[in-house]
Order: structure tokens, then C-alpha cells, then sequence
């Protein structure tokens, strides 16, 4: 019976484990991503590759978007101007 429940419990925390590994994956592709589109705003670029991350950036005088592997990631508009 103890043993039942070992192995019960180390499936349930080796799926957690693997799902947060996963997870984290993710979070640091989108990271990636944000990191790869600064640089291509600093540097003036509309299209940049680095670390297996490929980034368009579409520039107008109100808005900026950021697209990856065909999806908007970030679009950024300007509603009100400053006086």
C-alpha cells in the first residue's frame, strides 16, 4: 500500500514538475521575443534575427507593432500627443 502511494505521489509531482518546465519554456521564448524586438527598435531595424528569434517591426508616426513567426506581440499606439 505504501508504495502505491509513493509511486501515486512522485507521477503527481514529476507531471507538476514537467507542466512548470513547460511553462517556463514559454515564458522565456516571450521574453525572447520582447528582447529581440528592443533591439531592432534601438537599432532601427524592421527586421531582425538573433538567438533563433526572427522579429518584424512596423514603424508609423502613431502606432508600433511587433509581430513574430506571423503574430502580433506588442502594439503600441499613441492616442493623445503631448502639448
Amino acid at each position: 500500500m505504501a508504495m502505491a502511494l509513493l509511486a501515486i505521489l512522485s507521477s503527481l509531482v514529476l507531471t507538476e514538475v514537467s507542466a512548470h518546465r513547460a511553462q517556463v519554456a514559454r515564458q522565456n521564448q516571450a521574453i525572447e521575443v520582447l528582447n529581440v524586438g528592443l533591439m531592432a527598435f534601438d537599432s532601427k531595424q524592421t527586421n531582425l534575427r538573433e538567438n533563433g528569434v526572427s522579429v518584424t517591426l512596423t514603424r508609423t508616426d502613431k502606432q508600433l507593432v511587433l509581430e513574430s513567426s506571423g503574430q502580433e506581440v506588442l502594439r503600441l499606439e499613441i492616442l493623445q500627443e503631448t502639448p
